[in-house]
């Protein structure tokens, strides 16, 4: 007997599974994958000079194909105009999706400044073995360059060489060792707890304490401290074992001398506020961080990427020569290879590495016309800042510079990073010539930057007796044109460190 429902039922089923497969072939994913060569290209922008002729210095190592050469410093009036084509427009667009899709970067990722990326500051024995590239292409090459600089001895290996000659038991070293390796930072205080350390070392709390007494009065003087007060005490008893107001003023007024409560300091002590300021003067001369002088971390090396120089009327910039790791294809080594009978695997072995050195060359080239078209863009809208100092500087943004050197805003992003360049009011990372602007009674854009110098320079002439207030400072700018608001005042002077009126005022 024909059953319908069933068979329509049926049929349902079917044309179903058939919808449900025919949309499984039909949907896809388009993914872009960006070539290796294009990658190596943003890697090598991204690098400061060193990083790049230590990354040149392994590759070349590595391929037969290339050879180092002279340099040239190179003016960029001396290169020829560039027209714009697609393929260099699709190779920003290019690194436009590998920043977004393959880094995962989003767009406020790509703008100025990764402090993400900063490697911090603790100090290098508790970083042993970490990565401090940023660039997984140069990790060896960066690490060479860092195990190849010669350290200093660091603070606790010196405490500990004291501690060795003090100790007179073994008793004695081993918790000496545990306070300095275990309880000490990089300032030289003692962070831990007495109670503790004999609790975990299974011995009386004042044996702990009696090296502790010890470990103060080792070099630099004020290790071992538990503050900055107890610090500069330890300091004083040193410096000036006699002067027992100095010591009175530190070790019972010392809230009130970092408030700059100078008249009620003298007050308290019976004394003229004069003598409270020269008391405070001596203050000065210690050093609240002493163990900072043994840092293990080590020095820091800038080299300009760029220099300008002032040609007539104009100003242009020049590579150096540290800049500019020329390197060429070994044509003579392809002349000999291509003499020679070889197998296929030798072919393929050839043939992938003579590619592979020609986009290095190409790529360094790349990376030196972009870092020296960037840094004319923004010499060229800085002018001011050359001619007349920091108090003329220009806001500028990443857009801007883009714009006019016809790249996207994360490679301006990469070019200015870590780069430097010298001009002829000193040495300045690229990145400091970029800030916001703010709008002057004159309907000018004045940039944050030179705001903050005008600031600066506005308190280091005021009387220091009647120092100025944060209102007073935004009133003497208005006079000179410039509107900003009190509080953006005080947000500019504690960025740059610089105390208020109150805790600036001398008696």
């Amino acid at each position: 007997m024909f059953d319908g429902a069933r068979f329509f039922a049926r049929i349902l089923f079917v044309d179903t599974l058939i919808m449900i497969r025919f949309e499984q072939h039909l949907r896809q994913q388009q993914r872009q994958i960006l070539a290796p060569q294009m990658q190596q290209s943003l890697q090598m922008l991204q690098m400061n000079s060193i990083e790049l002729d230590q990354f040149i210095e392994q590759t070349l190592e590595a391929n037969p194909f290339l050879d180092r050469v002279r340099s040239r410093e190179t003016v960029l009036s001396e290169m020829p105009p560039e027209a714009s084509s697609g393929a260099e427009e699709s190779e920003e667009k290019i690194e436009q999706d590998y920043e977004q899709t393959v880094l995962g970067r989003s767009d406020s990722d790509l703008k100025l400044g990764d402090e993400g990326r900063d490697m911090g500051n603790e100090s290098d024995w508790r970083r042993e073995g970490e990565d401090f590239s940023r660039n997984p292409d140069t990790d060896e090459a960066w690490r060479y360059y860092q195990d190849s600089v010669t350290q200093g001895e660091s603070l606790r290996a010196h405490l500990l060489d004291q501690m060795r000659i003090t100790a007179e038991t073994a008793e004695e070293y081993a918790i000496g060792e545990r306070i300095i390796i275990g309880d000490t930072d990089d300032n030289g205080y003692f962070t831990g707890d007495v109670a503790e350390i004999a609790r975990e070392l299974d011995m009386p709390e004042s044996n702990v304490a009696a090296v502790l007494d010890i470990i103060r009065k080792f070099e630099p003087t004020g290790v071992g401290a538990t503050d900055i007060a107890d610090c500069l005490l330890l300091q004083i008893e040193v410096e000036f074992p006699d002067n027992e107001e100095l010591k009175t003023l530190v070790r019972d007024h010392w809230e009130d001398l970092t408030r700059g409560r100078i008249p009620q300091i003298a007050r308290a002590m019976d004394m003229a506020p004069e003598r409270v300021e020269a008391l405070k003067s001596l203050v000065a001369r210690l050093d609240p961080w002493p163990g900072r002088e043994y840092s293990s971390a080590p020095p820091a090396y800038i080299t300009p990427e760029v220099v300008v120089e002032q040609v007539d009327d104009d100003y242009i910039v020049m590579l150096t020569a540290d800049a500019m790791p020329a390197v060429a294809i070994n044509s003579a080594y392809i002349k000999e290879v291509r003499s020679k009978k070889m197998s296929k695997e030798e072919r393929d072995y050839i043939r992938e590495n003579l590619e592979t050195a020609r986009w290095l060359v190409r790529n360094i080239e790349r990376r030196q016309d972009t870092i020296r078209k960037t840094a004319q863009a923004i010499v060229d809208a800085q002018r001011a800042f050359l001619e007349k100092g920091v108090e003329y500087m220009k806001p500028l943004t990443l857009e801007e510079v883009a714009n006019k050197v016809g790249l996207h805003e994360s490679t301006i992003s990469r070019t200015v990073n870590g780069k430097y360049i010298q001009t002829p009011q000193g040495l300045f990372e690229l990145k400091y010539f970029f800030s916001t602007g703010l709008r002057s009674d004159m309907g000018e854009a004045q940039s944050s930057t030179a705001i903050c110098a005008q600031i600066k320079k506005i308190i280091e002439s005021e009387d220091k007796h009647k120092p100025l207030s944060d209102q007073k400072i935004a009133d003497l700018l208005k006079e000179q044109g410039a509107n900003v608001a009190r509080r953006t005042i005080a947000k500019y002077r504690e960025e740059m460190g610089i105390f208020p009126a109150k805790m600036r005022r001398s008696y």
